[in-house]
């Protein structure tokens, strides 16, 4: 007897608070845009550090300063990851549903981002660094960077635009 009450009990409890929850969750406001903007901004930004690497590496003589640019690359590269992340979160599943073969090439894009930054952060540690091992690196990273801003435009664009609906005559 003692074990049917416990179970009505526990029963009535999880229905009272299932159908408390209902219907009081506010909807999530819709962060993607202001994310994508970011993201966005930050291609932006590492475009202007790898364009000047490019140019300060065809005049750089030591490996020191070279080291050293090296090293604050990966270390300016480091947000970007959690800037990514963030924006994935941000995005909808029906956003994302909408955009995913963009999304796809996007993390293709990011996978290139943190090869590049281990790679940033590992000339930023050898001592006998190259000057045209960081200006290479730095070449590459600008190619990824068009990349990944041009389809950062496409995916905002993708989002803004409303889709096309049929216009109906009666």
């Amino acid at each position: 007897m003692r074990r049917m009450l416990t179970l009505a009990g526990v029963t009535t409890l999880a229905l009272n608070l299932a159908s408390f929850g209902t219907g009081t969750i506010p909807p999530r406001t819709d962060s993607s845009r202001a994310a994508l903007v970011s993201l966005g901004q930050d291609y932006g930004e590492l475009q202007l550090w790898a364009t000047a690497i490019t140019e300060a590496t065809d005049t750089l003589e030591s490996a020191e300063r070279t080291r050293a640019l090296a090293h604050q690359l990966a270390r300016v590269m480091g947000p970007l990851e959690a800037d990514f992340e963030r924006t994935t979160a941000a995005l909808s599943t029906s956003q994302l549903e909408q955009i995913l073969p963009l999304w796809e090439r996007m993390v293709f894009a990011h996978a290139g981002f943190a090869m590049l930054q281990a790679r940033a952060a590992s000339l930023g540690g050898d001592p006998s660094i190259d000057p045209s091992e960081l200006h290479d690196l730095a070449f590459e990273l600008s190619v990824v960077l068009d990349f990944a801003a041009q389809i950062q435009r496409l995916v905002l664009t993708e989002l803004i635009t409303p889709p096309p609906t049929p216009i109906r005559l009666s």
